[in-house]
């Protein structure tokens, strides 16, 4: 009978000791980064939301404000009882409305809606804070371009900084479109986190068109990329694999899927539903599958 020696034996129990203890931790730290992923893309949709209302909020502006764009006593300083109806009906109607047309029937323009302290408008919304808009000719014609700044500006909480510019990228043969371009975003949670945000996107209309003075009915489909980080370099890198689908009726996106990378190492996406205007989501990374809810 042969024996192993003794110090081979020891040296293979060894081996496999280390090997064991080395796929453990690399399972835990795949298992630790896959759950961050997930957390860190739940967080980023409410900054996205928050930037969606910016473009609603300007079309939905820019609409209550239609029929007097070329006055020059423009209802300055007086809460908004325009083409939209009255104040209880109207989409932003809880805010106060100050346009800058010193040069009447013409462009640029500049529109300020003053939420004041806080209050909730007829879509649902929490805003607080000023937002200010600067038109270099009318939202819906070609070419012509918003610029939206931001003055201790939330909605539903989440505070917003940075530059926000709207282009108008329709012509003749194509339905409405516009691109949408965040930088030097800053996104402030209501636990007082802050997030730094950036996005490139192309918004165009796909339903509404019957109706060119109504825009509640208007459905877009969003397709582009955005970029979420943390002040501690985590990040998130975002690209929409299948468009995704915004009623200005509806808060959220209720349809389509973006891909998303955390930290250039771990892959997963959101899937936004059926076309339902719901809250809900799911976050998908490794084994982990997360409803979340949109805010």
């Amino acid at each position: 009978m042969k024996f192993r020696p003794v110090k081979t034996t020891f040296k293979l129990i060894a081996m496999v000791a280390v090997v064991s203890l080395v796929s453990c931790k690399k399972d835990a730290t795949t298992s630790s980064s896959n759950s961050n992923a997930a957390s860190m893309s739940d967080s980023s949709t409410a900054a996205d939301n928050a930037y969606y209302d910016v473009l609603n909020t300007a079309l939905v502006g820019s609409s209550d404000n239609m029929s007097v764009w070329s006055c020059s006593t423009a209802r300055v300083g007086r809460t908004t009882t325009m083409s939209t109806g009255s104040i209880s009906t109207a989409p932003l109607g809880c805010a106060i409305y100050t346009i800058d047309d010193s040069i009447p029937d013409s462009y640029p323009k500049t529109l300020t809606l003053n939420f004041g302290t806080g209050c909730t408008s007829a879509d649902g919304i929490e805003r607080s804070g000023i937002i200010i808009y600067h038109f270099t000719g009318p939202i819906l014609v070609p070419g012509d371009t918003v610029t939206a700044s931001f003055e201790n500006y939330k909605v539903n909480g989440y505070g917003i900084q940075g530059s926000y510019t709207i282009i108008n990228k329709s012509s003749t043969q194509e339905p409405i479109k516009f691109t949408t371009l965040v930088t030097n975003g800053i996104v402030t949670y209501p636990n007082e986190t802050n997030y730094h945000y950036s996005h490139n996107k192309t918004y165009t209309l796909t339903s509404g068109f019957a109706t060119p003075l109504d825009i509640t009915d208007d459905v877009y489909s969003i397709t582009g990329n955005s970029a979420f980080s943390t002040s501690g370099g985590s990040s998130l890198v975002f690209n929409a694999t299948t468009p995704l689908v915004k009623a200005i009726s509806c808060h959220n996106v209720s349809a389509g899927v973006v891909a998303f990378t955390y930290d250039d190492a771990v892959s997963g996406t959101i899937d936004f539903g059926d076309g339902t205007c719901d809250n809900l989501a799911t976050v998908t990374v490794g084994n982990i599958h997360r409803t979340i809810i949109l805010r």
